[in-house]
């Protein structure tokens, strides 16, 4: 008999033993729910947050709530060092100030106003005045400069380490305005030699061009760029006041648009000014120096030589004009201290989106309260695993990606830690809830990841058939990864990253980007895998 109530003991404690030998992974893993998510993200995707612009009260609101979330998880406070505030009666009964880690991590961005310019063309002595969004717009930074300088053609600005082309060789173009061409050698002529040696198949082709173009610009001294595209639209030089321009076809234009974000620079940096001109100007400009833009082009494309030049008895002169002041906004900052501070993980996705305007609210659901979710469900699983990792893991929601990934390049500049070499990997979320059009499985994503860790892709196929995830992947390992979100703050730094992204949906960038079609199970599946991935980082020795 005493055997007999051993054995149903031993019975009945059965299911108790086969819970306790739950894993840490696991336990972390059934954190992830949809119930958390979406009682998140339908929050932050609310009207309540007014479009979450940076540095308005849309924005505060959702910072306010996002520490408050890491709050409840338990997870620490990893921003700014700020001092308690006693009330006087406080004071009065003993109470002092004392420091304390906060959740925020502050900075100040200097917001552009307003601008104005004038624009003039000096040629023989004879000064021709243009008007400025009639003749031609004009771009600057953040600073007020008057330009009166000589002109010098460089063909597209275009250079190519790897070919050897160079518009800038044998012409110097510091301090002086150049004249460009949109494109590059070829461009508009699939057939051309040129085209098919400066073409590249890749989807951020043309957007890395002309970021490269105009670096090149800037490091060659170059004042002003006057950029020529063939078949300008001077829509957007239209008045607001001007409702012609209206339509009920037309999508609303976000505010975000009117106004340059910068963070503050210890350096006078105006630019260059990027100039803008109708054909009218560019005739003057070009008038009696021997460029016909048509012929050069198709020349260049067949010979592959440039013919830069720089242009005789003609100057530019132009008076910029701009108000700003000093926005504050912050990042959102959480850690979860591991056995080594000193080798940290960084995990995060911006939170800011594009703002209200006119009875519209851009409410940024898949972009990006997803992707911040996404983030704040990996510090719940990392929380509910109950065991401490062995490396330190920070939780960031970013300000100002939509104004030029602004505060992870803060972050970047001013890590956790205080060293960015301590950084050992981000993780980023941008995007992670929508389907493309294309993808009539709804099961999509994309995964870019720095190539020298090849072990990333064979580890997310291992864990997506063991934990029978629903993610048809596309990998896209770089070098050196970059893009319009992130991740490039940190990969600029050296720092090797992981960047999930599930769709690029045809409500991108509109008001209509609310919650009624996000794919939970996707969304769902992209974080848990992320999960098991950023697991073996953190915990490898």
């Amino acid at each position: 008999m005493r055997n007999l109530w051993l054995f149903i003991s031993l019975f009945l404690l059965a299911p108790i033993i086969v819970l306790s030998q739950e894993t840490p992974l696991e336990k972390g893993l059934k954190a992830i729910t949809k119930e958390s998510a979406q009682a998140q993200l339908e929050f932050l995707a609310s009207d309540w947050m007014e479009g979450r612009a940076t540095g308005t009260k849309g924005e505060f609101l959702a910072a306010d709530y996002l520490a408050s979330m890491l709050k409840f998880m338990d997870v620490d406070p990893a921003g700014d060092k700020d001092i308690t505030q006693p009330t006087r009666e406080q004071r009065w009964s003993g109470i002092k100030a004392e420091e304390y880690t906060s959740y925020y991590q502050n900075m100040y961005m200097i917001k552009q106003l307003e601008s104005n310019s004038s624009l003039s063309i000096i040629a023989n002595d004879i000064e021709y005045t243009f008007t400025e969004n009639v003749d031609y717009s004009l771009y600057g930074g953040n600073s007020s400069i008057k330009i009166n300088a000589d002109l010098v053609f460089v063909g597209y600005g275009y250079t190519s380490e790897e070919t050897g082309y160079d518009d800038f060789k044998g012409i110097d173009v510091k301090n002086k305005i150049i004249i460009r061409l949109n494109g590059y050698p070829g461009h508009n002529d699939t057939s051309s030699p040129g085209y098919k040696k400066f073409h590249k198949n890749e989807r951020y082709f043309e957007y890395y061009l002309n970021k490269n173009k105009d670096k090149i610009a800037k490091e060659k001294g170059a004042l002003a760029i006057i950029d020529i595209y063939p078949n300008l639209n001077p829509k957007n030089w239209i008045d607001k006041e001007d409702f012609s321009n209206l339509s009920q076809n037309e999508s609303p234009k976000s505010p975000i648009y009117e106004h340059r974000l910068e963070l503050p620079s210890d350096n006078f940096d105006t630019g260059p000014l990027e100039i803008y001109p109708n054909n009218k100007l560019v005739n003057k400009i070009l008038e009696n120096q021997g460029i016909n833009i048509e012929q050069f082009e198709k020349q260049v494309a067949n010979s592959l030589k440039p013919n830069s030049k720089s242009l005789k008895n003609i100057k530019l002169k132009t008076d910029y004009k701009v108000k700003t002041k000093l926005l504050h906004t912050r990042n959102v900052l959480g850690v979860i201290e591991g056995e080594n501070k000193d080798e940290i993980v960084v995990v995060g996705g911006h939170y800011d989106h594009l703002g209200a305007s006119n009875g519209f609210v851009w409410s940024g659901a898949d972009d990006n309260a997803s992707g911040t979710v996404g983030v704040w469900m990996l510090a719940k699983a990392f929380k509910a695993s109950g065991i401490k990792p062995k490396k330190t893991i920070v939780f960031a929601a970013w300000t100002g990606e939509e104004k030029g990934l602004l505060g992870s390049e803060y972050f970047a500049d001013n890590p956790y830690g205080g060293k960015i070499e301590n950084i050992k990997f981000y993780l980023n979320f941008d995007m992670i809830s929508k389907d493309s059009e294309n993808d009539t499985l709804k099961n999509q994503a994309r995964m870019v990841y720095t190539s020298y860790l090849s072990e990333l892709k064979a580890e997310s196929e291992e864990n997506i058939q063991n934990y029978d995830l629903n993610l048809d992947m596309i990998y896209r390992p770089s070098v050196k990864p970059r893009g319009g979100s992130d991740h490039t703050s940190f990969s600029a730094k050296n720092v090797p990253i992981m960047y999930f992204m599930a769709g690029f949906p045809v409500t991108y960038h509109t008001p209509k980007d609310q919650t009624y079609d996000i794919n939970w199970d996707k969304m769902l599946d992209i974080i848990k895998l992320s999960y098991l991935n950023l697991w073996e980082i953190v915990n490898e020795n």
